[in-house]
């Protein structure tokens, strides 16, 4: 069977009536600037987390749920005693990234902001971080997270640490080809992209 287009649909009815648009065919989604995307979304207040598809705004429900805050103060109580932390450097929730091979913005569950890129985010601009967690939640598709990790390291991270907190295990990802399995004493570091930070997985999920 033919592909059927919005230019091969009727256009009119046989009496010369014009369709409803709907009827002619399925609109086009709206198009937004990614300029316009981080004035009207970043910094929304809702139960969802919005990203940018070449023009597309993506909308999915927020992730960062208990279990999650708890992983990120245990990493925040080790990073604050970091010299990165004095020099300026941030660990934050829910960072925007710019996959510019691409195309799009990503919304890291948890990411290291060096100072410099600390500027740029007061600012409203978007910089790719070196260091990534994404925490798995029930959201979360297999295919979607190794989409992620491809666009990450095409783009210049250096280590992400994919957490499953259901089965306190985290997978450190320093390449697309290298990662290291970790479990209960096993120690998880961010080095090369933070060589300091360093925790076990039974200390993470604590």
């Amino acid at each position: 069977m033919a592909n059927v287009t919005a230019q091969t649909l009727p256009q009119s009815l046989p009496n010369g009536d014009k369709l409803p648009d709907k009827a002619a065919g399925t609109r086009r989604k709206r198009l937004i600037s990614l300029e316009a995307f981080l004035e009207r979304y970043v910094s929304r207040e809702d139960p969802f987390k919005y990203e940018w598809n070449n023009g597309l705004v993506e909308k999915k429900p927020r992730t960062m749920h208990r279990d999650q805050f708890f992983i990120f103060q245990n990493l925040l109580k080790r990073y604050i005693l970091l010299p990165d932390f004095a020099q300026g450097g941030a660990l934050i929730c829910e960072v925007d990234m710019l996959i510019s091979t691409i195309g799009r913005t990503r919304r890291a569950d948890i990411a290291r902001l060096s100072p410099a890129q600390m500027a740029v985010s007061r600012e409203g601009g978007l910089s790719i971080c070196t260091f990534v967690i994404e925490v798995v939640s029930k959201n979360d598709q297999i295919v979607e997270m190794n989409e992620k990790l491809q666009e990450y390291f095409d783009n210049g991270v250096q280590v992400v640490w994919v957490v499953f907190p259901r089965l306190a295990k985290v997978e450190v990802h320093r390449s697309k080809r290298e990662v290291t399995y970790c479990f209960e004493n096993d120690l998880c570091s961010a080095a090369p992209a933070l060589p300091d930070l360093e925790i076990t997985v039974s200390d993470l999920f604590q």
